[in-house]
């Protein structure tokens, strides 16, 4: 595994602001690769872990390379900049003729994957779990644009996204997890944490 930072310059109408992004890298052995965005100012590792421990299991399971990403409060709120500066790192430093990359997002991570995944032609599988939806709902139209089996929401039955699941069904496989909140806390943790291998690589827990 390597550690990586990204850095850009986020303009601003007194004055710029210098942004880094913590890029966790799992090299792996195939042309598959698995994106995880957490939410706003998400870290790399995430709460107890659940991305590592995600990205391990993937990783060592599938041959899958797994990138894990930081996602820094963007104080222009430029939603959607972290996730374009990753790709493009993605675009420069492997041959996306041959990849294909899956994308995980969390909150404002899932509500980026789901408003922009269309743009990229080499983007496969998404798994958006309790996407953001205090933004503009009507960004996730974009989702027609992709095969409908190829889009996976997951929402707790707590979280607000709960009362949208019949219009995320309308573009996307829609899993509910009945009792988990926004941050699937407590015993919900292990959902989380399984969910891409479950919903992305159809394995078993």
């Amino acid at each position: 595994m390597e550690y990586f930072t990204l850095t850009y310059t986020q303009p601003g109408d007194v004055f710029d602001m210098p942004m880094s992004i913590d890029l966790a890298v799992h090299p792996g052995t195939t042309d598959r690769m698995l994106l995880i965005m957490p939410g706003v100012d998400g870290s790399v590792d995430g709460y107890q872990g659940k991305y590592k421990t995600i990205a391990e299991q993937i990783n060592q399971k599938y041959g899958t390379t797994v990138i894990r990403m930081s996602n820094p409060l963007n104080f222009a709120h430029d939603h959607t900049r972290n996730f374009y500066e990753v790709m493009d790192y993605i675009e420069e430093h492997y041959d996306t003729t041959r990849l294909k990359l899956d994308l995980v997002g969390h909150s404002l991570g899932g509500y980026v994957i789901g408003v922009l995944a269309y743009a990229y032609d080499f983007v496969d599988k998404i798994l958006m779990i309790n996407p953001a939806i205090s933004l503009d709902r009507e960004d996730f139209k974009s989702l027609y644009e992709r095969d409908a089996n190829s889009n996976h929401v997951l929402i707790g039955s707590n979280d607000p996204s709960y009362k949208y699941r019949d219009e995320f069904a309308k573009y996307a496989q829609v899993h509910i997890v009945d009792g988990a909140d926004h941050y699937f806390s407590g015993d919900y943790l292990n959902e989380f944490i399984e969910a891409p291998n479950k919903y992305l690589y159809g394995g078993e827990s």
